[in-house]
């Protein structure tokens, strides 16, 4: 089912080489979309045009098209009364689950705020950061298959707690953009504007807006491919997070690790449908245990197709004797989640530079973190991680220095300024700070 590979085996190192190189999103096809991409970037331009041109009379097209046949204007807009009366709805159990999600990643949220740094004092000169939240924020995540409020919830409790003015939520118009559990969860978090507006529609509405959409200052959430491709394009004249793709899981173990634990994380991902499920491990045992668990836990699984499929398709363990080499293939694949079950997690956690969000030992779940922990579980996926962070409140908060000069500091930092400035042909910029000190002596 899931591939049993070897560093050890050349033909298996060359497989694994193949499947990191696979998950890293290429530079030259998002950059130039070439291939079946550019099929995609062509539909999608098309779509932000319609949206751009026309406004909400696009959006309701494109709903009726994609989401509903029989959807209609006054659909668009999603009010709180709506949304109230789902959470009088919803079942009183999955209520106070909700509740504790949003509790719980309130906490954390507030607890990683950044804090002001202090002043950084050089003779009459003071210099210090603040950080300012955004006015606006738009959220969007889907709703093809299921129904999300987790995501909601990871995504609009951070721009809360970083103090973003004005949240949007747009969800795709389908039977998900209107059950309770959704429209209560909004509710619950204190969402105030909300929209049935999906895919690459609800991109383009919320960077150029229209008769019922203002536009934002930064987009964030999940999506499929062509969401993704609408960030792309918007980019610059609006804010994206980043790339959020397919679900990831990588377990880095040893011989003491709980093999039973193990695949039901693998399962846990793979039912993403797609989802790429990794273990690194020192131990042939508890691989041949792994796929046994595999196995027995799946006679019990709801999607037992899209599970075996990603299983098969995206997926693989990898057998060393070396733990060096296992953290470094770990920081190559730089993964979404990384559960940690070895004799010396803290050791393992400290060699790991690429990584999304961790869990350390056996008792950690990544599904604790998509819901309840804390932190958000929009995270980096595609080997992205190399280089960016999931969601949290810094992605709603914008960081500016602050510098603040006496007559002598200035005096003091004038004759590198000029002789620069001088450099670089900049005679206006030498002037500026000329002016400045002869107006002091």
């Amino acid at each position: 089912m899931i591939p049993v590979l070897r560093f050890s085996n050349t033909d298996d190192a060359a497989r694994i080489d193949a499947i990191v190189a696979r998950l890293r999103l290429d530079p030259r096809e998002m950059a130039l979309s070439r291939g079946h991409r550019a099929e995609m970037t062509r539909t999608v331009q098309n779509i932000l045009e319609q949206v751009a041109d026309r406004g909400d009379a696009a959006l309701v097209d494109i709903a009726r098209k994609f989401d509903d046949p029989d959807f209609r204007p006054e659909q668009l807009r999603v009010t709180p009364a709506k949304m109230a009366d789902a959470a009088e709805r919803l079942d009183k159990n999955l209520l106070a689950a909700l509740r504790r999600s949003i509790a719980q990643v309130r906490e954390y949220q507030t607890h990683v705020m950044p804090k002001k740094p202090g002043t950084l004092k050089r003779g009459g000169l003071e210099m210090d950061m603040r950080f300012t939240p955004l006015d606006s924020a738009g959220i969007y995540f889907p709703g093809g298959k299921a129904a999300y409020p987790s995501s909601l919830i990871m995504l609009a409790v951070p721009a809360l707690v970083a103090g973003v003015g004005r949240i949007v939520v747009c969800t795709p118009g389908s039977k998900f953009g209107k059950s309770d559990i959704v429209l209560a969860a909004a509710h619950e978090v204190g969402i105030t504007e909300m929209y049935r507006v999906g895919g690459a529609a609800a991109i383009g509405a919320l960077a150029f807006g229209t008769e019922s959409i203002a536009a934002v200052d930064k987009i964030v959430g999940p999506g499929n491919s062509y969401v993704q491709i609408a960030k792309k394009l918007v980019a610059g004249c609006v804010g994206i997070d980043g790339y959020l793709g397919p679900s990831e899981i990588l377990t880095l173990a040893d011989d003491s690790a709980n093999p039973a634990f193990i695949a039901a994380d693998l399962i846990a991902q793979a039912e993403h449908d797609p989802g790429s499920c990794f273990l690194l491990t020192t131990s042939e045992t508890l691989a041949s245990r792994v796929l046994d668990e595999i196995a027995a836990q799946l006679r019990f699984a709801e999607r037992v197709e899209p599970i075996t499929r990603a299983l098969r398709d995206d997926s693989m363990i990898v057998v060393d004797p070396s733990m060096d080499r296992l953290v470094e293939l770990a920081n190559r694949i730089a993964c979404e989640h990384v559960n940690l079950q070895t004799q010396d997690d803290q050791a393992m956690l400290a060699r790991l530079r690429h990584v999304g969000a961790v869990y350390v030992g056996q008792w950690s779940p990544v599904a604790a973190g998509d819901y309840v922990a804390g932190p958000s579980h929009c995270l980096p996926t595609n080997t992205t991680a190399r280089f960016s962070s999931g969601i949290s409140v810094y992605e709603f908060l914008k960081r500016s220095s602050v510098m603040s000069y006496d007559a002598a500091s200035i005096a003091a930092d004038a004759p590198a300024i000029i002789a620069l400035a001088g450099a670089e042909h900049l005679d206006a910029h030498a002037s500026s700070a000329k002016i400045r000190v002869t107006s002091s002596e």
